[in-house]
This record gives structure tokens, C-alpha cells and sequence, in this order.
């Protein structure tokens, strides 16, 4: 044998060594590899159910959008009524308000008078009696506009 057969039963043995060490590494490579490719092989179903439940999703949330919307559309005269009503509330208890205190600062003018005139008795409920006769056209207009 010369120095090349030497060579290339070397590099024989070595290559069968190799073979030898690098058959489990492989076998476990290609069990990866099958398992990627069932793996890629489900994949379009599982995409297509994913897809398919999304697209579910979000049809149910537009019609729930939609129904939320039909709602606030139905109730938002009734707020506006509610609104109404509050604001017609407040103007009547404004005025109901005003009236009062006119009333009061009337009814303290005449207490003012009795006071001032050292009416005592009898004769300050009369002089009181004779204020109120004398504004009983307007305490009427209040009581009627308090009515309204």
C-alpha cells in the first residue's frame, strides 16, 4: 500500500467515525424537522378557526355598537325633557324665590313701621292688617304667578 491508500482509509475511518457520533444528532433532527412540518401542515386550520372566530368577534361588537347607539338615540329626547323640566323647575323656584323675598322685605317694612310708630297691641296688628289691604294686589299677583 502507498502513502495514498494509507490516506484514504484514514479519512475512511474518520468519516465512518463521524457517521457513527453523528447518526443520533441527525435522527433528532429530522424528528424536528417532521414535527415542524405536521406542525406547518395544521397551521392553515388553525388560522382559518382563528380567522373565523375574529371575524365572529367582531361582527357581534358592531351589532352591540350598533344597539348602544339605537339606545342613546331613543333616551337622549328624554334627557333633553329631563333638562327641560329642570330648568323649568329652577326658573319657578327662582321666581318662587324672588317673590319671597319681596314678601319678606315687605312684611319687614311694615314691622319697621309698627316700630317706628310705637304701635302697640292691637293697634299694630290694624296698622299691619291696613299694610297688607293695601298690598293685597300684589301679594295675589305673586300667589298667581307662584301657581303657575
Amino acid at each position: 500500500m502507498d502513502w495514498m491508500g494509507i490516506g484514504v482509509l484514514v479519512i475512511g475511518i474518520a468519516f465512518a467515525v463521524l457517521v457513527v457520533i453523528l447518526i443520533k444528532p441527525l435522527k433528532n433532527l429530522g424528528d424536528v424537522m417532521e414535527n415542524l412540518k405536521q406542525t406547518t401542515e395544521k397551521l392553515p386550520n388553525v388560522m382559518d378557526d382563528v380567522t373565523g372566530q375574529a371575524q365572529l368577534i367582531l361582527n357581534t361588537s358592531n351589532e352591540t355598537i350598533g344597539n348602544v347607539n339605537q339606545q342613546v338615540n331613543e333616551i337622549t329626547p328624554l334627557f333633553k325633557i329631563v333638562g327641560d323640566t329642570g330648568e323649568a323647575a329652577r326658573s319657578l323656584t327662582q321666581s318662587a324665590l324672588s317673590k319671597t323675598n319681596t314678601l319678606k322685605n315687605n312684611t319687614g317694612n311694615a314691622a319697621n313701621l309698627t316700630r317706628r310708630e310705637k304701635y302697640q297691641g292691637l293697634y299694630g296688628f290694624l296698622s299691619f292688617l291696613f299694610y297688607l289691604q293695601q298690598n293685597k294686589k300684589e301679594v295675589k299677583a305673586e300667589a298667581e304667578l307662584l301657581k303657575k
